[in-house]
């Protein structure tokens, strides 16, 4: 198995309020979706917190996976658009095409942003981002930058500093 390390960040505004007495269904349907639309694999159980501040009613969940996690907030502020912020980490491979398909199916999306990015720790390994916006299941826009590390990243074992670790 090769380590892939990809990331993918969405916040989106959804179309409507999610219904709050269901948010554990809702969120067990998503998750399970996504596992599914991703083949990815559990390494915990979902975990499901309501919020506490009421300024901002909703809830967060993370549920743990075989190479990372997928973890989200759902938050309705008072006079606005409801909204999920969510993160998808895995050490293989994350298709956020998927992703967008299932979550616009399952939560009605608005306007979204997105980025991906490929992990790099190593030298020379150049970081791809790619930055996505659109509306429902749609890409309206697309753009690729690749960021390359400014300072060298130590090694373990490598020094900075004569003395420092």
């Amino acid at each position: 198995m090769e380590l892939t390390h990809e990331h993918f960040i969405l916040d989106a505004y959804l179309q409507r309020p999610l219904d709050a007495s269901q948010y554990e269904l809702i969120t067990h349907t998503l998750v399970n979706h996504l596992l599914a639309a991703l083949g990815m694999k559990c390494l915990g159980p979902l975990s499901i917190y309501p919020a506490t501040d009421m300024r901002a009613p909703g809830w967060s969940f993370i549920q743990p996976i075989t190479t990372s996690h997928i973890s989200g907030h759902y938050f309705e502020y008072p006079g606005k658009h409801p909204h999920i912020r969510m993160d998808f980490y895995s050490c293989n491979t994350v298709d956020w095409k998927k992703i967008i398909r299932t979550v616009h199916r399952e939560l009605a999306m608005g306007s979204w942003r997105g980025t991906f990015l490929e992990r790099m720790i190593d030298e020379g390994e150049p970081r791809g981002i790619l930055q996505l916006a659109g509306t429902g299941d749609r890409v309206t826009e697309e753009s690729v930058a690749v960021v390359r590390p400014r300072v060298p990243v130590l090694k373990p074992g490598k020094r900075l500093l004569a003395g420092v670790r």
